[in-house]
Formats: C-alpha cells, sequence, structure tokens
C-alpha cells in the first residue's frame, strides 16, 4: 500500500508542479526558512528553521519541532501536507523547526525508485512488539532500511539514532536561538507523529507539550513520560493507514489505539479516569469530536477525531500535490531524486494547525 500510495502521489506531483511557478501566496507574507546541520553519529542530519517577524535576539520565544511523515521531507511537509504551518508560527510568535529523517533509495525499476524516509520510532527496526507481531500475516512488505541489517517481515522503520539526534537539536537550538527552553513542544504527522511520541517519553524533561497527528507507536510500546507533560492527538475516523481504533490497517500492520495511548500516558494518575467531552472555539462548525483528561494541568489529555478526516492533516479539504512526498527548492541539493513541492496557500484557514498552537500557548 505504502509503495502504491507513493507512486500515485508521485505522479500527480509531477502535474502539478508544473503550474507552480503561477501559484502565489494570497495571504500576508511569511519569512523564508533556512537550511543548517550538523554531523550525529558520522552522518549530516540536516534541519530547516522558522523565525517569526517578533523574533529578536534577547526576546526568547517558545519553540515548536515539527517531523515529517513516511517517505515525506522536512520542508515537503511544510509545503503540502500542512499547507503552511509556518503561517501558524508567524501567528502565535513560535520559532519552528523542522528535522529531516534518513533516507535511502528503493530498490525496484528506474521508474519506481523512491527516497524512503523514516524515523525510528521504535528502537532499530523492531519486527515484533512486547504484544507479538507488529504486522498481520499478509501484511503488505515494506523497504527494509540499509542500516537495520535485516527487518523481518514487519519492520519498515529506520535504526539510526533519532532519539539522540533529536536531543542534540534541541540543545543546538536553545544555543543558536533566543528560546524560552520552557516552551519547547514536539509534534508530527504520520511516521513523524510516531516519533515525537517515543521522544516525548525518553526526553520529556526536555520539553513542554506534545501532539500526536494521524500517528502513534504500536500495541506494546506506548508509554509514560517521566515529567508529566500535556498530550494533544488529532486523528481522522476514516483513516485506514494509521487507524485511531486500534484496528489492522490497510497494509497489514497495527498501531495502538488514541485511547491506549492517552491511558498509558497518564497511568497511575487519579486525573486520568476524569475523562469528558471538550471543544475549542476553533473547531467552531467543524463534526470534531474530542473528550479531556487531567482537564488544565500539566498531564492534559486531549484526544480528538475529525469523522470525515483519512490519512491528511486534519482540516485540510484534500491532499495537495504529492502530499509531502517532495521538497522545496530549499531542500533540493540534499534530496535531488524528489520532485519540487508546491507552495502552499496560505490564505485557507486550517483548525488542525491553529488548534495545535493553541494548545501549546495553553500550557506555558
Amino acid at each position: 500500500m505504502r509503495r502504491r500510495l507513493l507512486k500515485t502521489m508521485m505522479l500527480l506531483a509531477l502535474l502539478t508542479v508544473a503550474i507552480a511557478g503561477c501559484m502565489r501566496d494570497k495571504h500576508t507574507e511569511v519569512a523564508p526558512m533556512t537550511r543548517y546541520s550538523f554531523e550525529h553519529n558520522g552522518l549530516e542530519r540536516e534541519y530547516f528553521v522558522f523565525l517569526p517577524s517578533s523574533y529578536a535576539n534577547g526576546v526568547q520565544h517558545p519553540v515548536a519541532i515539527f517531523m515529517h511523515g513516511y517517505g515525506g521531507s522536512a520542508t515537503g511537509t511544510e509545503a503540502e501536507v500542512t499547507n503552511g504551518l509556518t503561517r501558524y508560527a508567524e501567528e502565535f510568535g513560535y520559532i519552528m523547526v523542522f528535522p529531516q529523517s534518513t533516507w535511502f533509495m528503493s530498490d525496484g525499476a528506474p521508474d519506481e525508485r523512491w527516497e524512503v524516509t523514516s524515523w525510528n520510532h521504535i528502537s532499530d527496526g523492531f519486527d515484533r512488539g512486547p504484544e507479538g507481531p507488529i504486522c498481520a500475516a499478509d501484511a503488505e512488505p515494506a523497504p527494509c532500511p540499509p542500516e537495520c541489517g535485516t527487518c523481518g517481515k514487519c519492520g519498515w522503520a529506520s535504526c539510526h539514532d533519532d532519539v539522540g539526534f533529536l536531543k542534540e537539536l534541541i540543545a543546538r537550538i536553545a544555543s543558536d536561538f533566543s528560546v524560552n527552553t520552557g516552551r519547547v513542544y514536539v509534534s508530527g504527522f504520520s511516521n513523524g507523529a510516531m516519533m515525537a511520541n517515543r521522544i516525548a517519553c525518553e526526553a520529556s524533561d526536555l520539553l513542554a507539550g506534545v501532539a500526536l497527528i494521524g500517528g502513534r507507536v504500536e500495541p506494546g510500546f506506548e508509554c509514560t513520560p517521566g515529567t508529566a507533560l500535556p498530550l494533544l492527538q488529532i486523528n481522522g475516523g476514516e483513516d485506514e493507514t494509521v487507524p485511531s481504533d486500534g484496528r489492522v490497517s490497510d497494509s497489514g500492520y497495527f498501531y495502538a489505539s488514541t485511547r491506549s495511548i492517552a491511558e498509558t500516558w497518564n497511568d497511575g494518575a487519579e486525573c486520568a479516569a476524569e475523562t469528558r467531552e471538550w471543544a475549542s472555539p476553533t473547531m467552531a462548525g467543524e463534526s470534531v469530536q474530542c473528550t479531556i483528561a487531567c482537564a488544565e494541568s500539566n498531564r492534559e489529555s486531549i484526544d480528538c477525531l475529525w469523522p470525515e478526516g483519512d490519512h491528511r492533516w486534519p482540516g485540510t479539504p484534500g491532499f495537495r500535490g504529492s502530499n509531502g512526498y517532495c521538497v522545496s527548492e530549499l531542500q533540493a541539493a540534499s534530496m535531488p531524486e524528489q520532485t519540487i513541492c508546491i507552495e502552499p496557500d496560505r490564505s485557507q484557514e486550517n483548525w488542525g494547525s491553529r488548534l495545535m498552537f493553541e494548545f501549546f500557548d495553553r500550557h506555558q
């Protein structure tokens, strides 16, 4: 399923990229991102930083770190998946950081080869978890990252040290920019959300909150942060790629349900059982259903279901271009075989993006 989806999206990208030059931003101009890199474990790791217009040395800013999904890129997720997430970073006054995962070229015929990007969200490409295999017997096989050696039947994620990379990234951002180190948040989409799930538990002392959009770790890898953290989950009710209720995905893989993630997140906390309906003015007129536990505390947990949503960014009307399987010109030299993204249309309001930043602002 992953290969078919990626190939279809890439073909769509080839059709849409031709009109990219004719598309102009209809919203207030947003500053471009800047590319940075450093060596970690012998690999050059790159990331892209957006600074809001309110940024000035000596004024500390909150930081939102956002990770792309499987097969996607740091700049592609900004341009096509979220349709301009930096618009909201500008509005809310956040430094926005988009790290890039490691990647390799898939096997196959030249016209079928693609850049396979992924995050090491369950440590070393496990084929099985504490609760058994992480995929069904008839699961669609995925390309095995070469650094893993062997992935078994179910393994597909990177085996590089992404936890160490993200910890060093946070330290560098705090050193290189004027940052409020008590307000560093992490989020991601799909596989990027899975990585956010993991880093939030392994480095909870460095973070102020986490948002998981369209992705969670596999059953048995749910975790409880050592330092209490607020959690926001947003998922589509029609998402068959990473289903929110724990049922097997359309490609035959298992992921923990949002309920299981939330229950383990606040394991042992008395407030975890006090769940009630919750809503934000941002979602007015939207058919979004949310519950909240441990409300207005440092372990607040919000779980939102977008009933008609599939595996795309919440609030977007449909997939854009290649849906993130692309790069902007800024990243083209690093990933030369990716197509060039279409530009985001920042004139479109997006309740998913706004809800995420409002959630971060709730927890300072």
